[in-house]
Parts: structure tokens; C-alpha cells; sequence
């Protein structure tokens, strides 16, 4: 049996196991009726938890290391980032959208939309520029705009299960609220987006 995620774990744990391919189920539990069973799981009452046999975890970092640390190949692929600077890239975009969404400052408004938009720069920079494997060291053109599809290559990584979830909260929720959307003139990070949401559909 697969793993099993008791209530509201976070988007990352949810699309790590995705990406790896596990089968796993979410329980919604009713806190105000615990049961005898969820009792003896979590006697701390601390959720969300993550049962996988007869394993229990309940810590948010041990959660979310413990796919990468137990689901290993050959079964499940490995998913850490072979570039440093992916696990990285765009690691300041949340904390920039958090001060932009959360402002009831009229006058910082503009401010920090220009930080915002500074953050996205940085990573669709990222985005399009080669990485090392990308890039021919034998040819003294340029490399150009790089090809790859995700963060870190052409495969879905822990970068991007990390990334991508606050992304997409990023656009939705500015959107709703600012009328702010990531504009076009970032053709990395709206590709990043798009690729995913076709690999899903597949």
C-alpha cells in the first residue's frame, strides 16, 4: 500500500509522490471527531501526518524528505536537482508576492509590484539561459535561449515541485485580487507553467 497523507498536506508533498509516480491516498479527518485509530496515529492530535505502512510521521521536514530518502530507485526515480541553482531559482518570488498580496498600503502598491516583477526577471533569466549540459563547449556561437522544459532539464524535479505549486498560487491569487497577471515578456516562467499543466493531462 502506498503512502497515505492525513489532511492538508502541502502541494509539495502531494506532487513529489506525483512526480515519482506513487500510488498514495488523502483522508480527510473531522477533527472535532477523533477516532480511536487516528487517536493512536497521532496521539498529539498533530496533523497533517504521513502514514506509509506502519510508519508515522508527522513532522512537516520529515514528511517531505521521506518520498526522496525511501521511494528510491529502481522502483521510483530520484528527483534531486543536478544543478545547485535550480533548487534555488525563484526563492524569493513568495516572500515578494506575500508583501504585494498582503499591502493595505495604497501608495507601496507599485513598489512592490516592481519587486515582484524583479523576482519573476530572475528566474525567467534562469529560465531561458542554458545550463552547463545545455551549453557546447567546443562551439563558439551562442547558445542561445536553453531548450530544456523544466527547472533543471526536461524532467520534473524536486526544484519544481517546490517551485511550481507557489507559482501557481502567485498567479491565482494575484489575479483575483490585484488584477495582476505574470506578464508575457516572461516566456520561461509562463512555458514552465504550460508544459506542466500538458504533463498532467497526459
Amino acid at each position: 500500500m502506498g503512502p497515505r497523507l492525513g489532511t492538508a498536506p502541502s502541494p509539495r508533498e502531494k506532487w513529489v509522490l506525483w512526480v515519482k509516480g506513487v500510488t498514495f491516498n488523502v483522508t480527510t479527518i473531522d477533527t472535532k471527531r477523533w477516532t480511536e485509530r487516528v487517536q493512536k496515529l497521532c496521539p498529539g492530535g498533530q496533523l497533517p501526518f504521513l502514514l506509509y505502512g506502519t510508519e508515522v510521521h508527522t513532522d512537516t521536514n520529515e514528511m517531505e524528505e521521506f518520498p526522496e530518502a525511501v521511494l528510491c530507485p529502481p522502483r521510483y526515480p530520484k528527483l534531486a536537482a543536478l544543478n545547485p541553482e535550480s533548487s534555488t531559482a525563484g526563492l524569493d518570488i513568495f516572500a515578494k508576492f506575500s508583501a504585494y498580496i498582503k499591502n493595505s498600503n495604497s501608495a507601496l502598491n507599485d513598489n512592490l509590484e516592481k519587486g515582484l516583477l524583479e523576482a519573476l526577471q530572475v528566474l525567467d533569466n534562469y529560465l531561458t539561459s542554458p545550463l552547463p549540459e545545455e551549453v557546447d563547449g567546443t562551439s563558439a556561437e551562442d547558445e542561445g535561449i536553453s531548450q530544456r522544459k523544466f527547472l533543471n532539464g526536461n524532467e520534473l524535479t524536486l526544484a519544481d515541485c517546490n517551485l511550481l505549486p507557489k507559482l501557481h498560487i502567485v498567479q491565482v491569487v494575484c489575479k483575483k485580487y490585484w488584477g495582476f497577471t505574470i506578464p508575457e515578456a516572461f516566456p520561461g516562467v509562463l512555458g514552465n507553467r504550460g508544459r506542466l499543466h500538458l504533463k498532467k493531462r497526459k
